[in-house]
Parts: C-alpha cells; sequence; structure tokens
C-alpha cells in the first residue's frame, strides 16, 4: 500500500466486477478461507502493545499477518500507536546489513507463531523508489532502473539470501526452515509499483520470475514457504496483478490482489463477481486479496467491513486488511488521514470478530490446506 493505490475511488468498479454469478462459483471443500491484516510498523511496538495487539488478533481467530523488514523510528504517533522501538534500515549501505532490523520482525514473528498465526513478510518496499521519506539505498537505482540495472539485482539478491539464512534472535530459527511460522515472502511490496510501465510491459527484464527463482533456490523446492508477488504494480487497477510474467513463472506461488474497492452498495458483488475471472488469470495459482480496505472518509466502517467482508467471504477468497491498527494510544483518525484512511482499531466498536469468522467459516475457492491450517 501507501502510495501506489491512492487514486479516485470511482475508479475503482473494476472490469469484470459483475462477471461471474455466485451460484457458478464452487468452493473447494478441502480446506477453509482466513482472514488476517497487515501491520507495517508492529516491529515498532513496545513489548505490551505487541502482545496486546497479537492477543486482539488471535481472539478474533486471524490466521496470517503481514509484516515488513523496514524502518520504524521510535517516539512519534504511527496511526494511532506511540511507536517505542527504533528500527533502522537492513541496509545502511547497499550489501551491508545490520540485523538489528531482522531481530525486531523475528521477534514478532516469533510471537505470532505461538499464538497460531502465521506470518507473511514483505522483505522490501517499492514505495523507498520514489525518493521521499522511504528512500533507502535502492533509491540510487531510479524507479524503473531497480528492475532492469544488473547491479541493483544482484544487489537485491544477495539482500534475499540473507534473509532468508538469517537466524532469528528471538526464535533461534533460520527464516528458510521456518515454515511452521512463516507462509510467505513477498518479492517485494508492491514491485513495480513506481513506474507500471515496467509491469505494463510485462518485465522485459524477468525481475519478478527472477527474483522468484532465487527465493526458490535458497528455500529448496520441498519447502513449504510460499512465494507471493507481493501486489504487482500496487492496486489491481493498474493492470499489473495478473501479468504473464507472474502467472507463467514456475516458481511463484500466490498471485497477491491489492484492491481498494468502493462501496458495497455502489458495486454490489464487486468482489465475490470477480473471484472466478480471477482465478483464471492466475493460470493456476493460488489467489488472495493481500490489501484490502474500507474508505472510512466516505463510509461507516461499522457497516462497510462487514458488507464487504461477507461478499469476499462469500465466495472464499481469503484476505488480509489494511490495516486493523492496535488499541489507539496516541491522537489519530483514519477518516481524516487523506493518504490512508482505512485503519480500523481493535477493541473499537466495529465488530472485527465477526467477519474473521465469517472467513474461517467459509470453503475457500481453492485449496489452501497445504499451505495453511
Amino acid at each position: 500500500m501507501k502510495a501506489s493505490m491512492l487514486l479516485s475511488w470511482g475508479a475503482l468498479a473494476l472490469p469484470g466486477v459483475f462477471a461471474t454469478p455466485r451460484d457458478e462459483i464452487e468452493p473447494r471443500k478441502g480446506s477453509n478461507s482466513f482472514m488476517g491484516s497487515n501491520l507495517y510498523f508492529l516491529p515498532g511496538l513496545s513489548d505490551q502493545d505487541q502482545d496486546n495487539y497479537i492477543n486482539n488478533l488471535s481472539n478474533y481467530g486471524v490466521k496470517a499477518v503481514r509484516v515488513w523488514v523496514n524502518r520504524q523510528a521510535a517516539g512519534h504517533c504511527e496511526k494511532g500507536s506511540n511507536l517505542e522501538v527504533d528500527v533502522g534500515p537492513l541496509e545502511p549501505e547497499l550489501g551491508k546489513f545490520d540485523n538489528k532490523t531482522l531481530d525486531a520482525v523475528d521477534k514478532v514473528v516469533n510471537k505470532l507463531a505461538k499464538k497460531g498465526i502465521k506470518s507473511i513478510i514483505s522483505p522490501h518496499d517499492a514505495n523507498s523508489l520514489l525518493d521521499d521519506y522511504r528512500k533507502d539505498v535502492y533509491t540510487k537505482f531510479g524507479k524503473s532502473g531497480f528492475y532492469s540495472s544488473d547491479e541493483a539485482i544482484k544487489a537485491y539478491d544477495k539482500r534475499i539470501d540473507h534473509i532468508l539464512n538469517y537466524k532469528g534472535a528471538h526464535s533461534g530459527k533460520v527464516w528458510k526452515n521456518w515454515s511452521d511460522a512463516i507462509m510467505a515472502f513477498d518479492l517485494q511490496n508492491e514491485p513495480m509499483s513506481p513506474d507500471i510501465s515496467v509491469c505494463k510491459n510485462n518485465d522485459q527484464k524477468n525481475w519478478l520470475c527472477g527474483r522468484a527463482k532465487k527465493f526458490r533456490n535458497v528455500l529448496g523446492s520441498n519447502n513449504k514457504i510460499q512465494i507471493a508477488t507481493g501486489g504487482i504494480g500496487g492496486d489491481i487497477s493498474h493492470e499489473c496483478t495478473f501479468i504473464k510474467a507472474a502467472t507463467e513463472c514456475p516458481e511463484i506461488d500466490l498471485i497477491a490482489i491489492h484492491r481498494y474497492a468502493g462501496s458495497q452498495s455502489n458495486n454490489p458483488g464487486q468482489w465475490s463477481g470477480s473471484a472466478t475471472k480471477w482465478v483464471q488469470q492466475a493460470g493456476g495459482k493460488l489467489i488472495f486479496v493481500e490489501e484490502w480496505g474500507v474508505n472510512t472518509a466516505v463510509n461507516s466502517a461499522k457497516s462497510e467491513l462487514p458488507a464487504q467482508a461477507n461478499d469476499i467471504n462469500k465466495v472464499g477468497l481469503p484476505s488480509l486488511y489494511w490495516q486493523f491498527l492496535p488499541k489507539k494510544t496516541c491522537p489519530y483518525d483514519p477518516s481524516q488521514d487523506s493518504g490512508d484512511n482505512f485503519g480500523i482499531f481493535v477493541e473499537g466498536d466495529v465488530d472485527i470478530a465477526s467477519v474473521v469468522k465469517g472467513a474461517s467459516n467459509a470453503n475457500a475457492l481453492q485449496d489452501w490446506s497445504k499451505v495453511i491450517v
């Protein structure tokens, strides 16, 4: 998320939304669906706030949480949470790694695992290529150069190697061997979203499949940990989610959909009506909605969350919300956040538990039994 999906919501009544009637969809009976949350700043919370948040998710029945290998600055209010842990960049210099960053992520992945919640880990954020406050050592390669420069590709492969071979300071586990806790690694958060011409041209440098091959070579062919696309090009409206460079790559397991839709009342069946088409576009790969959210600036989360979640759940689409936020500890109103008005606080007046339960009770559209229980 972040920059790439901030389009007008009027544009999000997408092609194919009404493509398939509900009665033509035949969910697999071999596995159930699931719902989870993103929380990119979870490593920056205090121990107590991490525990409280994870306990809330566990009580709701959440099955997966997506976390990021990124920086967090202690001492400021992030989406209603006081950050207390300073997390630096993984690479202060290109190719030089500071494991304290991974230690912070390992800590929360370990806590999640103890509650039976699996993690999806994004190893890098494509928004860092935009040369704003998120910039890092890869920014110098440029928005498109990162995906075509041999130097950048070599450096990023080294980053992948380091992350997968890292041994947790808190878990004691080598991440590439920790399939009990780690469900998947994204290739990157929203690859190619800073310059969608790269994906519009079907990734001519073969960055996506090349990085997936790198992940799979390090993980091993029989490893249960999945390789997910991370939301190619950002929001699905950019028409990069299902490019052939991804769907025809044998090493990519999961197609991650990022979609911020309009209100359910204006677009009935906007999720369930698209599901079969998405499965067909994925070329046999598993699909899940890795990011979606309710626009709280124009909709009441109390009614809109269940409206959209019920449409997602009735067709058995696994999903991760952007974002179920920790209980508020500092001033923040998602509805007033022009850059990200999708947050919903736990322990608030929105019934998160029911929509999560609805997902867990639904037959999944595809068979996820080998990925998540």
